[in-house]
């Protein structure tokens, strides 16, 4: 069996440096953490994990890497960085990553949804759909605008998997959902 290739699009827009539910101390440490246990299950599996980052424009972070110990680094060097979240721009920079891949491609976008900046999200799936993607975004909020929920359902109508978390604990169930 061949493992799979992952690439997370993180938020690190200021608000995801408030603390959410049991999130502590902030929303970002709990997607920190989400992340190291999902490369530490995938990673055993021959799996490779790239990540990128985006607040109002994308950061590519870490390349394709089966690594688990430099997965860990670079996510502990993260922070919560700028205003405004490019949630469309980290999408597609995190589907980029992937090109060239032979292997089942899965993009995961941890956000909190206050998709402000960039490339419309419904775009940004319609390009993970015709690229072959599978695409999850977990958002970490309770409160997000009218526009950008129907714009999340209208995501969700493109194949795109929208899941919403209240706690740490749904948080990781979330993401690892996608192994």
């Amino acid at each position: 069996m061949y493992g799979k290739d992952y690439s997370i699009a993180l938020d690190i827009s200021l608000s995801m440096g408030e603390k959410y539910s049991d999130m502590i101390p902030s929303k970002l440490e709990a997607c920190k953490e989400a992340i190291a246990i999902l490369a530490s299950r995938v990673l055993q599996r021959g799996s490779r994990i790239a990540i990128t980052l985006f607040h109002e424009k994308p950061i590519p972070l870490l390349p394709l890497t089966g690594d688990y110990k430099l997965v860990v680094r670079a996510i502990s060097d993260v922070n919560f960085t700028g205003e405004g979240s490019a949630l469309g721009d980290g999408i597609v920079e995190a589907i980029k990553i992937l090109r060239g891949s032979r292997r089942d491609k899965i993009v995961i976008a941890l956000t909190d949804g206050g998709v402000t900046e960039g490339i419309p999200v419904k775009a940004s799936a319609l390009y993970a759909k015709y690229s072959g993607v599978k695409l999850a975004i977990i958002v970490l909020s309770r409160d997000i605008r009218s526009e950008i929920l129907d714009e999340f359902k209208q995501v969700s109508d493109n194949g795109a998997e929208i899941l919403f978390v209240e706690s740490k604990q749904k948080l990781i169930s979330a993401i690892m959902k996608m192994v």
